[in-house]
């Protein structure tokens, strides 16, 4: 069985990615990606809007390939129990 990966993109200086990362480690998770769209937004935010279906913010958390959404929803998601529920199921 294959760990499932948590990926979050992020920009420097963002108070929303600031957020997105201590929601992580207040439930615990301390191992993911972090991928910083500085230097390179034009073509990451681009990503971003094809990965999402439409959001090009960050933060912008995903389990694997599946979306989770940005701070605000990860917030949800960790306070209902969801996201460690979907970390260990893979998404």
């Amino acid at each position: 069985m294959t760990v499932p990966r948590l990926k979050l993109y992020t920009r420097q200086y963002c108070p929303y990615c600031d957020r997105a990362k201590a929601i992580l480690t207040s439930v615990g998770i301390t191992e993911y990606e972090e991928i910083p769209i500085d230097g390179n937004e034009r073509e990451m935010r681009q990503r971003l809007y094809d990965l999402t279906g439409g959001r090009f913010d960050v933060p912008q958390g995903f389990v694997d390939d599946a979306y989770l959404g940005d701070d605000d929803d990860l917030a949800r998601l960790a306070q209902s129990g969801e996201l460690l529920t979907l970390l260990e199921s893979g998404g």
